[in-house]
């Protein structure tokens, strides 16, 4: 169940990497090398600015440790949230929108979400439910 939730969490590395254009430490390492091999040596390059260059790409890796973690944190997160509706009556509104309730039966995990099986067939994604109850108790 949770590889979905860490699948869901890859793919979003893998886009936060393509926004960058792939620029990782070695690719940046590669073009501060070539900016200073091919320095004008009666001009060199300010040493300030290779200082603020690397302090930038250094908090744009930091930023990006950031998302990945907090998208694993909000993939786990649904996870528990699934998990605890599952017995529970539920108000929420179906794929179409239309305004569908029912027992939680079982959770299905994707790179979308979890996905909340009702007792009357109908699928939800978690992210459309508006209310949760606790099923009336039975009487005997």
């Amino acid at each position: 169940m949770i590889e979905s939730v860490g699948g869901a969490a890859q793919s979003t590395r893998t886009s936060a990497g393509s926004s960058l254009g792939q620029l990782d430490s070695d690719a940046f390492l590669q073009l501060l090398v070539a900016q200073m091999k091919y320095q004008n040596p009666l001009q060199p390059t300010d040493a300030t600015a290779m200082l603020e260059q690397t302090a930038q790409f250094t908090t744009v890796e930091t930023l990006q440790a950031i998302s990945e973690t907090n998208q694993a944190l909000l993939g786990f997160q649904q996870t528990t949230m699934a998990m605890s509706v599952v017995g529970k009556e539920v108000n929420a509104f179906s794929l179409d929108g239309s305004p569908v309730e029912g027992r939680v039966e079982t959770v299905r995990f994707t790179a979308d979400g979890p996905f909340l099986h009702l007792d009357s067939g109908i699928e939800i994604p978690l992210a459309n439910v508006i209310e949760v109850s606790s099923p009336p108790a039975e009487t005997e």
